[in-house]
């Protein structure tokens, strides 16, 4: 590809620079994409426009982002293009370079004034993308650039967040190192142990602990990291944050206890972790202001292994003031959860956020 010879004669003969396709990609975006820097500086020279989009919403700076393709990055860039075009939900380049891990791309848009602190839809900077793909080279090399570990997408999540829900503890090492704060809270109230605790990150749970992370600080909702470990059957981060003192009566808004949570979900293997971490007997038998005990909860749900493991450590009559609960006063009670994703890896060239297919 790239015959220069017959561009030119295709262009003196009055091909045009700016054709579309049908994905509307025009000459320049395929020769950005394919790396063809002589193509490209012929179709610039014919008047190919810098800053014409695809379908999916791509400059021809942004595939050569994507593609590695650093001469006619650089190319672009000093034939005019803006360095922090923005194309579909406001993604730069170096929100490509950053998730395509392009580290010799990303430096060179960043030596040419790129914005570290640049914020696509989702608020996502560069930094949030770096830590998402543990790509340590490009987080650093953004570091270096003054790159805020504090910056916060649009709900509210850090680049700590994110590194702590995918499990990447060296990732959340640079941050902190970097002055990230490892108690920081999304608008949803939930902390990077929140986030190890919803997908069982005990590698980067312990790199909290060992910065001094609140063990059980709440959520808008009053749910601890515990509470997200009983909800979501991570077992290794409930005998973690027991071990590490979590309180194992906590109560959200709703009066509801950890064991609860499990119980409401079906968890069998939690309910062990309490039994044998700890003689909890009080717990097994916490009543809601509905009058509902972890047992309780698990019958209702038809939880019988649940049922019957609660059985062994729970009074069996519990006296309350509530002494019938009915169906319609039984709601089941859901923590605050971390359900961001960033970018489509497509086959074609698209950068989409959730929600905006």
């Amino acid at each position: 590809m790239g015959n220069t010879d017959i561009v030119v004669l295709l262009l003196q003969a009055g091909a045009s620079p700016n054709a579309c396709t049908q994905d509307l990609y025009t000459p320049l975006h395929v020769a950005a994409k394919e790396g063809q820097e002589e193509v490209a500086a012929i179709l610039l020279d014919h008047g190919a426009h810098k800053t014409l989009q695809t379908k999916k919403g791509f400059a021809p700076i942004h595939l050569a982002a994507k593609y590695g393709n650093l001469k006619v990055a650089r190319l672009l860039l000093e034939r005019g293009t803006p360095v922090d075009i923005e194309g579909r939900n406001q993604v730069t380049p170096l929100h490509v370079a950053a998730h395509y891990n392009n580290e010799n791309v990303a430096l060179l848009l960043l030596e040419n004034g790129a914005s570290v602190q640049a914020t696509a839809k989702n608020g996502y900077t560069p930094l949030h993308i770096a830590a998402k793909k543990n790509e340590m080279d490009i987080a650093s090399t953004v570091l270096h650039y003054k790159g805020d570990t504090n910056a916060e997408s649009k709900a509210g999540f850090t680049p700590l967040h994110i590194a702590a829900q995918e499990g990447h503890r060296e990732m959340a090492a640079l941050l902190i190192e970097n002055g990230a704060k490892v108690n920081a809270k999304a608008k949803n109230g939930l902390t990077p142990m929140h986030l190890c605790a919803q997908e069982d990150r005990v590698n980067v749970a312990e790199e909290l602990v060992r910065e001094n992370a609140a063990i059980d600080p709440r959520t808008n909702a009053g749910y601890t990291p515990l509470h997200v470990a009983c909800h979501f059957g991570q077992l290794k981060m409930v005998r973690f944050l027991i071990e590490h003192g979590a309180p194992v009566s906590a109560t959200t808004l709703a009066s509801y206890t950890p064991l609860h949570q499990a119980a409401q979900q079906g968890h069998n293997n939690v309910k062990r972790a309490f039994s044998i971490a700890y003689t909890i007997k009080h717990l097994k038998n916490v009543v809601l202001q509905t009058g509902q005990t972890p047992l309780s909860i698990a019958e209702r749900l038809g939880y019988v292994s649940v049922v019957e493991a609660l059985k062994t450590v729970t009074e069996t009559t519990v006296i309350t003031e509530t002494t019938t609960v009915t169906e319609e006063r039984f709601r089941p009670q859901n923590p605050e959860a971390m359900n961001e994703t960033m970018f489509s890896d497509s086959e074609d060239e698209g950068i989409l956020f959730e929600g905006d297919e």
